[in-house]
């Protein structure tokens, strides 16, 4: 566990978490940004961008390396964990697969994910459905799992499940070579639908046929805002802010894709900006 408690975490380092961050740092705040993938990798497959003020027919790739730099240049603590769970109290608690840490306010910049909750997802998260197996993958320990990935992580969640699981289904969303380190790993073209199970899961129904599991971990690029902080208020997909980007939990701002469209760069990297002093002036209220 950190020692140190920042003044400010911010969740997601595209556009907006960049924007945020820097503006933190020019006002002196203890700054611990969460970069689990690789500087948006939405944004860095942009061939040419010709709308951002300033920097006409810029490829995505490099518009995003001028704006990391720049923003890492001020110095935040950049780590490369991704969040799975946010505990409010008198500071928010923040986990990772491997660590705990401590901020006195919140910046949601975690973008939107492209994949949808799967039906009876919602309803059975904590009851069989986890979104990290190093985690919670102990919990299963001798019990058959599936593992939904989207991203490349999943990978490795599936090697890890496939040494203590009798059966890992394997089912990635995206294209890969993937060999499983594990016999016990079966790996399948599926697409899931639905999530079985009333108190807690019981199976996994795909285009392919239900699969009988009793532990579903799903890897997505962006994991769904109220899975990381239950208590936070959702206008369908996307984190319900006001006009000072706060949401509805006492210290905790989002910005970004996750609040809504339009899904454009200079919208992304105002809102970081109004989150982050939003949240300068929270912390300085309560000194």
């Amino acid at each position: 566990m950190s020692e140190q408690i920042f003044d400010i975490a911010i969740i997601g380092a595209g556009p907006a978490g960049l924007s945020a961050a820097l503006t933190a740092r020019v006002r002196n705040k203890s700054v611990a940004l969460f970069e689990h993938m690789d500087f948006s990798p939405k944004l860095q497959k942009a061939h040419a961008i010709n709308n951002y003020l300033g920097m006409p027919m810029t490829a995505g790739k490099d518009m995003m390396k001028q704006m990391a730099d720049h923003c890492l240049a001020a110095g935040p603590t950049l780590i490369r964990e991704k969040v799975t769970n946010i505990y409010a109290g008198d500071t928010f608690t923040l986990l990772t697969p491997n660590n705990t840490y401590e901020a006195k306010t919140l910046v949601l910049a975690i973008g939107v994910s492209n994949a949808a909750m799967l039906s009876g997802e919602k309803d059975l998260v904590g009851k069989g459905v986890s979104y990290c197996a190093t985690c919670d993958g102990m919990l299963y320990r001798d019990k058959p799992v599936a593992v939904i990935a989207y991203t490349e992580e999943g990978e490795h969640e599936a090697d890890f499940l496939g040494e203590i699981c009798p059966v890992v289904y394997f089912i990635p969303q995206y294209k890969t070579e993937y060999q499983p380190k594990h016999q016990s790993v079966q790996v399948m073209k599926a697409r899931p639908q639905t999530v079985l199970g009333s108190d807690e899961v019981t199976g996994l129904a795909t285009d392919a046929g239900e699969l009988k599991v009793e532990g579903i971990f799903i890897l997505r690029q962006s994991d769904p805002a109220e899975t990381l902080l239950p208590e936070l208020e959702m206008d369908g997909p996307f984190v319900k802010v006001n006009r000072d980007q706060a949401t509805n939990v006492s210290g905790v701002y989002a910005a970004g894709d996750c609040t809504g469209k339009p899904w454009q760069i200079a919208r992304a990297t105002g809102e970081g900006l109004v989150a982050v002093l939003s949240a300068i002036g929270y912390i300085d209220g309560k000194k």
